[in-house]
């Protein structure tokens, strides 16, 4: 008996490293995703080839929401957003957290699921400044609720009151309060 963990260090061995990630609009796009003062807060990629090569499948300003309509139930996709943590006290500070989703499409074959973990730590070394990460393989994963929980529990000290993942799309702290951990 294998090890979940186990068997993608074999595929990272005998696979691994294999991911093309040299078009420019990967860096150029995630840079954009990345700068807190920017419109663009969310781009997904994708396999081009269905194979090796990483390609930004689609960008824009719609937030999560939007983000979510793009990912397909037969493929491997990673989508990256920009969350905003406010706090709203007497004075309003914003800071931001960079979140990863990886997408594995309920028509996703095995071979294929079982080669994420290893290129998805890739995509990951490639990018820098994530913070959050989430797996889903149903669009109802990708849950608003869900992820302000999971960043108020993996944030420090300083919490923010509301987290912001696109245009009308926000949680105040006080909306988990002390049903916080059936959220998680």
């Amino acid at each position: 008996f294998l090890s979940f963990y186990l068997l993608q260090l074999i595929i990272y061995i005998t696979m691994g490293g294999d991911l093309d990630l040299s078009d420019p609009a990967i860096l150029e796009t995630w840079n954009q995703v990345a700068n807190s003062k920017g419109a663009i807060n969310w781009m997904v990629l994708h396999y081009v080839d269905g194979k090796t090569t990483i390609g930004v499948k689609a960008s824009g300003t719609g937030g999560l929401s939007e983000l979510a309509q793009v990912f397909e139930d037969d493929q491997v996709m990673y989508g990256f957003l920009r969350v905003g943590a406010e706090d709203r006290k007497a004075v309003t500070s914003t800071r931001c957290k960079s979140a990863m989703i990886t997408w594995i499409g309920n028509g996703v074959g095995i071979m294929k699921k079982a080669k994420v973990g290893p290129q998805r730590e890739e995509i990951i070394s490639h990018l820098n400044g994530i913070q959050f990460f989430l797996a889903a393989s149903e669009k109802q994963d990708i849950d608003m609720m869900h992820m302000a929980s999971e960043l108020l529990r993996s944030g420090g000290a300083h919490k923010p009151t509301h987290y912001i993942f696109g245009p009308s799309q926000e949680v105040a702290l006080t909306d988990i309060g002390s049903n916080f951990k059936t959220y998680v």
